[in-house]
């Protein structure tokens, strides 16, 4: 196991006090504070780190929940996982909406519209 993943892994395991990283089934039996904590470990690794390992990692594990189910978390810890006026953080974040739900990427792209960074506004623009 790469070191990165590896340490998403730990992460996750950590949460939950035992062993669910990336088994999906294991982590909707959990609590929904346990699930929703998960969900923002893997907001935060999708669009903050700067690796396309974790990116990627984080991105498809999130691909394999129920989408309406994680769609609603995504939104639910967004703005305690990543800071949505940096723009590395929020262009991760479109992507990864892209990728997950059509009604996602929509309410990813209202969070920016009005910004005054030209580059959070670049991002609005390539994704609308």
């Amino acid at each position: 196991m790469h070191p990165y993943e590896k340490t998403i892994a730990e992460k996750m395991n950590g949460i939950a006090g035992k062993d669910v990283y990336f088994d999906v089934d294991k982590i909707m039996s959990e609590n929904d504070d346990v699930r929703t904590k998960i969900i923002g470990l893997l907001v935060e690794s999708a669009c903050c780190y700067t690796n396309v390992l974790p990116i990627t990692i984080a991105r498809d594990c999130l691909k394999q929940f129920p989408k309406d189910w994680v769609c609603e978390k995504i939104r639910q810890t967004v703005f305690d996982s990543i800071n949505v006026n940096d723009y590395w953080d929020y262009r991760r974040l479109l992507e990864v909406s892209k990728i997950i739900s059509d009604d996602l990427l929509k309410w990813a792209l209202s969070l920016g519209k009005d910004s005054n960074d030209i580059d959070i506004i670049e991002a609005v623009e390539d994704f609308s």
